[in-house]
This record gives structure tokens, C-alpha cells and sequence, in this order.
């Protein structure tokens, strides 16, 4: 057998009377390792794997050095477009499909079928007749080998390729190339008895032909997030202030040949070009005819200038990923760390945000603020999370925009509403993202092109007027667009205004931050410090959260219930007490402020009600200022009740909006004078 420094049991066996074969399991923990096995006197190669491109497999034949070796290979995961990867390569294409003909590569997709093989299974046939059968878990993704923490178990059979156990591997690989269709075979058909020139032309209109049902724009986002993630460049981490400065940056292979510029076919985009050329003039990038050539932190860059989110996605092997504006990616999963010391002081941090709420902070409810900011942290360390939750929900007929919530968080300036999303965005991003969206770009055309940004990092808009959220756009923005082809954002909205419309509430997390924060250099200093630190936390949320299932909940639709439970697991791992204001359920379940406002204030005498001209009057006492605490209760009521406030009355001319509304009886004698003024 080859030589593999990691194999940990080798042996002869009888598996029986007339059957021999030589057994060896091995871990394999480079690619190199792996390519011990691919010898010069292979012939022929039958693969079961995953491969992140095809060029990967041209490879593979031309690094065994020898012409005479046959390779055929189903591809399992069924998320690859292999041609959409030949995009602008057109020779590549050319030597793939010549190899298809003369019989020496054959690609079988499962994605062609729409199906997903997990198995990893090679055959290895030898110039002598013999056979290496391995089955286990490496794939021969370039990719997938570039991460340094990467391990596959194999177990390897050598036979004279003539036993019961050859049979087996064979039945085997029969059964999982029947869930797949060959790659390339209508271009070959195309090509049949036709001249060099006009070979050319079909190739390629063959590469360039549009292969989904999404917009150009949509589709072209797409093709940049995989080139970027198929770029070889710079990874990184985030690493707390309390851990080893030595595991700061985890470079990828071949560091000093990174690249620095990502190269993506404009061919059958014609509808934006013009707008693409235009946009890119300010970032590191050029079209030269129908070719974008850009950094991959242009790339990102333009992303989050466009449509408010950089690119963010899952790699083939379920890794998050950041794409900064800078050549660096950021890998956003890691695993947890022996020292629960380490967790414990990441947890400390994200508490001593909340405290600030006690320090600085003045409102009637600290434990209800504090436990709807952290609500807010949990949603956005579940948004990136919100595609595989689509695609569970879709399978399972649950509608979309209602299930999976946006969030809005509405207060009084000063309440630290943009606080906390540079916090959630510095958590995410390790301060490579910090600021969303200006709410004066939000509009309909705006919203609707957030669909098309081929990421999973949460837009955020900021400060808006709630009267710029179409309906319409925001109660449709997802059930009837999301294919699973191109990832769309969770969607927030930060707001100093009053509560959206009521249709929109239905579809939403509504968060009060109801407190003001002390307007000083010292706050001002001490906030930014305590969010400027580098905090693994997310890294280790991600990690877990990734391997849970979405569940299908017959107790409530809490979609977040799950990401509440990994922060609660991260607290046990800890050994660190649960805070008293962590919600067990959703915040504004079961803190709703602006109730609890209108009943203090209705329990205490505050107000009355009175009617006029068919209206409800809320008449405040004369001691509240006019400005700030009537207008305050003006604000948490709903929309639909059409409150017009004059002076310190809150004229109501919708009364059925709020009958359910308030938290207490409006015609209980106590505060209703049933009489026209």
C-alpha cells in the first residue's frame, strides 16, 4: 500500500475462504495525504465525492502524470452549477468537453436530478488488475482541503480486483451514479460533426447560457459570492482581547500566491451592464467589455453599498463566511474552546452592554429594556441563520414573511437604538461592518433590491419614517421570491417614530427601547469602548447553531426558541449563572412597555377618558410635559387608532383599534366621562 504518515492499522484479512485483501484505516488530515493513493499505475478512477468545481478534477488527472488514466465521477451536493463555474472560461470547457468525448473524464451531477448523495466512495483500478477500494469521508474539494482543522477517516481495501468485495463497491457506485445525469452531454451532442469555427461559437453560447429564473442582477450577485469563494485568499477569525494573540489569523494555503483580483464573465447580463459600469468607477474594480475585474473587498464593498449587506455565506463545508472589505476573509465558526474561563469572560462582555442600561441609563422598566436589547443580539446572531429556516418552513407550507421576522426596534432618540446594531454589527463582524443603511434610502424599489444580494448578513435600515415601508413590498418580500437559489437577508428597521402600521406589526419582532441614556463624553467613551471589543461570542454561537435542526414548534411560533436554547448552552458551558432578564421568551411577549405605560399612567390617575365629536379623548395630567411624556404615549399606540396628539390630549378617532389594546377597561367608571364637550 502507499505510504500515509497517518495511517493507524494495516493488516492482512480473510474476509472469506476465497477472499483475501489487504485492510488499512487511516486518518487523513492534508490533501497530500490523500494523494498518496492516486499512484502512476492507476488506470482507471470511479469517484462518489463532492468537488467545488470542475477545473478541481482536470487537476486530479493531470497531477497523476500519465495521459492513460480514466476518471468518472458523481458529484453529490446538490447545490453546484458546474456550468456557471465555467463562466468566462471557455477553453477550460473546450479540454472538458474534449475529455468527455474521448471517454477519459465523465461528470455525473446529482444536482442535475435534483438530488444529494453524502456518500464518499473512490475505486482505484491498477495497471495489474488490482483494486484500492476507500471508503470514508475526504471529497475532492480544493477548498474543503484548504482548512487546517480538517480530518477524514477511510478505511482502504486492496483486492486483486477480481472479489466478492470489488462487487460490493461496484453495486454500490452503480446505485448512486443512477441519482445523477451527465454533465456536458448536450454540449457534446451540439457539437457532433460541426467545423472549429463553429465549435467555438457553440462553446461559447453554451458557457453564457443563463441557467436559472432569477433577475440579472440576482444572478450575478450569485456568481460573485462564488467566486469569492473560490478565491484563494487570507482567512482570519475572530479573537477576544482575553485569548492567545497567536490565533489571530489562520492564512490559507499558498499564501504568497492569494488572490488579489477576482475575474467574472458580464456575457448574457446585457439589462445591468451599463449600471454596473457606473457603480464600480469608486471601487477597486473595472469592466473591460464584458469582464468585471475586482478585488475581492470591492466585491463585498459594492455589495454593502448597493444593497446594505457585504457578502456573507456558507461554504460547501458549512463554514460562515465574511468577505471584508479588505483581500481577508473572516471564518465566523469556531469551535468552542476547552477553558470555559474563555466563555465565561465573552459572556461577561455581551453582559456588560446590557448593564449599561443600569449605569447610564434612565427608564421606569431596566429589566424589560435589557431583556429586549438582548432580543435583539439574539435575533441578529440567528439572521444569518434565516435561509436554511426558508427552506425548512417552504417544505412545510408555512408562510415565510410571517414565520421568519424582521425586526423593529422603535424609541425616543437617545434610547441607543443605533448602539446597539453597531454592537450586533461589531459581534458579527469583528468591526469590519459598522453601519447600516440610511432610512432615507429606504423605498420600494430599494426593498425589493435587497432580494438580489446573494448574502446572508442583516440589512438594516435606520432611522426611518415607518410611512416609507411599503406594505405591500414588506408583507411579500419573501414567500413569493425565496427559491433557495440566492440567499435573501433578514430585514431590520430602526425607527425614532411610533409603531408601523399594523400589518406590518403582525409580521415582526417590535422592540421598545424605552430609556435615555445620559448624553455625556464619559457615557459617550465608555459605550464605545465596551463595543469596540473583539468578542468570539458569535464565532461559538455559530458553531452549535449550525448543527440544530429547525424544528416545526407545537407549543408556540417562536421561530428563535432554538437560538435562545445555544445561548443558554453556552451559559452551562460556562458555569456561569443565567441573568434574571435573559428572555426565556420572546422579549415583547412578555415585556410590552408601551402597555405597561398606559396602565401605570391609567392606575395612577395620569389620565382619563373622555369622548367627542365620536372620538376618544386620552386627556393627561397638566404636571406631564407636553413634549416629551405625552408624546411619548402617543407613540406606543397602534397605528390603526389614528392618535392625533394636541397639547396633553391624544385624540383617538379609530376607538375599536385600541379596545383590545389597553391593558385595562376604558369604560370602567373610574376614567371615562361618558359626555360631549
Amino acid at each position: 500500500m502507499p505510504e500515509n504518515p497517518n495511517t493507524l492499522y494495516e493488516t492482512a484479512v480473510q474476509l472469506s475462504e476465497d477472499e483475501e485483501a489487504e485492510l488499512e484505516l487511516a486518518t487523513l488530515k492534508t490533501r497530500d495525504n490523500f494523494e498518496t493513493y492516486f499512484t502512476e499505475d492507476v488506470t482507471d478512477i470511479r469517484a462518489i465525492t463532492y468537488s467545488d468545481s470542475p477545473e478541481t478534477l482536470l487537476n486530479l488527472l493531470q497531477d497523476i502524470g500519465t495521459d492513460d488514466v480514466n476518471l468518472e465521477v458523481v458529484i453529490g451536493d446538490n447545490t453546484l452549477d458546474y456550468r456557471k463555474k465555467l463562466r468566462g472560461k471557455e477553453q477550460l470547457a473546450e479540454k472538458l468537453e474534449r475529455l468527455q468525448r474521448e471517454n477519459r473524464l465523465r461528470i455525473y451531477l446529482a444536482s442535475l436530478r435534483s438530488n444529494e448523495v453524502h456518500s464518499k466512495i473512490y475505486i482505484l483500478q491498477h495497471q495489474d488488475g488490482s483494486r484500492t477500494n476507500i471508503l470514508g469521508s475526504p471529497n475532492l474539494s480544493e477548498q474543503g482541503w484548504g482548512s487546517t482543522r480538517q480530518k477524514n477517516a477511510i478505511a482502504v481495501f486492496q483486492t486483486d480486483g477480481n472479489q466478492p468485495l470489488d462487487n460490493v463497491f461496484d453495486t454500490w457506485y452503480d446505485e448512486h451514479k443512477g441519482y445523477a445525469d451527465q454533465f456536458m452531454q448536450d454540449l457534446t451532442d451540439q457539437l457532433e460533426e460541426v467545423d472549429d469555427e463553429e465549435r467555438e461559437e457553440i462553446i461559447h453560447a453554451w458557457v453564457d447560457g443563463r441557467t436559472t429564473s432569477q433577475e440579472e442582477e440576482a444572478e450575478l450577485e450569485q456568481e460573485l459570492t462564488e467566486r469569492l469563494d473560490e478565491a484563494n485568499v487570507e482567512k482570519a477569525t475572530i479573537i477576544g482581547e482575553f485569548e492567545d494573540p497567536d490565533l489571530t489569523l489562520a492564512v490559507s494555503n499558498n499564501e504568497n500566491q492569494a488572490d488579489q483580483t477576482i475575474t467574472q464573465s458580464l456575457n448574457g447580463f446585457d439589462d445591468i451592464l451599463t449600471d454596473l459600469r457606473e457603480e464600480t468607477r469608486s471601487i477597486d474594480a473595472a469592466i473591460d467589455g464584458k469582464t468585471l475585474r475586482a478585488s475581492p473587498g470591492a466585491i463585498s464593498k459594492h455589495s454593502k453599498e448597493k444593497f446594505g449587506a457585504p457578502k456573507m455565506w456558507f461554504n460547501s463545508d458549512d463554514k460562515l463566511i465574511l468577505q471584508t472589505e479588505s483581500a481577508r476573509q473572516l471564518e465566523l465558526t469556531r469551535e468552542l474552546p476547552d477553558d470555559p474561563e474563555k466563555i465565561d469572560q465573552a459572556l461577561e462582555y455581551l453582559e456588560q452592554y446590557f448593564q449599561t442600561v443600569d449605569k447610564f441609563g434612565r427608564t421606569d422598566h431596566p429589566e424589560a429594556v435589557k431583556a429586549q436589547m438582548w432580543e435583539a443580539i439574539i435575533w441578529f446572531f440567528w439572521a444569518p441563520f434565516i435561509n436554511r429556516y426558508a427552506a425548512v418552513y417552504k417544505d412545510n407550507g408555512i408562510d415565510l414573511d410571517k414565520y421568519l421576522p424582521s425586526l423593529y426596534v422603535y424609541g425616543e432618540p437617545g434610547s441607543g437604538k443605533g448602539t446597539l446594531t453597531r454592537y450586533a454589527f461589531h459581534l458579527l463582524s469583528n468591526g469590519h461592518v459598522t453601519e447600516p443603511k440610511d432610512g432615507d434610502d429606504l423605498n420600494k424599489t430599494n426593498l425589493t433590491r435587497v432580494r438580489r444580494v446573494d448574502s446572508v448578513f442583516p440589512v438594516v435600515f435606520d432611522d426611518i419614517d415607518p410611512n416609507d415601508l411599503d406594505i405591500e413590498t414588506y408583507l411579500n418580500f419573501r414567500q413569493k421570491h425565496w427559491t433557495g437559489e440566492v440567499d435573501i437577508p433578514a430585514l431590520a428597521f430602526i425607527s425614532n417614530d411610533n409603531l408601523p402600521r399594523s400589518r406590518i406589526q403582525h409580521r415582526a419582532k417590535i422592540l421598545n427601547f424605552d430609556i435615555q441614556f445620559k448624553d455625556t463624553h464619559q457615557t459617550a467613551k465608555y459605550v464605545n469602548d465596551l463595543t469596540e471589543r473583539s468578542n468570539p461570542l458569535f464565532t461559538w454561537f455559530a458553531e452549535i447553531f449550525k448543527d440544530r435542526d429547525v424544528t416545526m414548534r407545537s407549543q408556540d411560533a417562536d421561530t428563535l426558541a432554538e437560538a435562545r436554547q445555544v445561548f443558554k448552552n453556552l451559559y452551562q458551558q460556562a458555569n456561569r449563572d443565567l441573568p434574571s432578564y435573559f428572555p426565556e421568551e420572546p422579549a415583547e411577549k412578555r415585556y410590552d412597555i408601551g402597555k405597561w405605560m398606559w396602565e401605570d399612567a391609567y392606575r395612577s390617575d395620569l389620565v382619563e377618558f373622555q369622548r367627542r365629536n365620536g372620538n376618544l379623548i386620552a386627556k393627561f395630567d397638566d404636571s406631564l410635559s407636553v413634549y416629551s411624556s405625552v408624546r411619548k404615549y402617543a407613540r406606543t399606540l397602534p397605528n390603526e387608532a389614528r392618535a392625533q396628539q394636541d397639547g396633553n390630549q391624544i385624540q383617538i378617532k379609530a376607538e375599536e383599534a385600541v379596545d383590545d389594546w389597553f391593558p385595562f377597561n376604558i369604560n370602567e367608571d373610574k376614567g371615562l366621562i361618558s359626555r360631549f364637550l
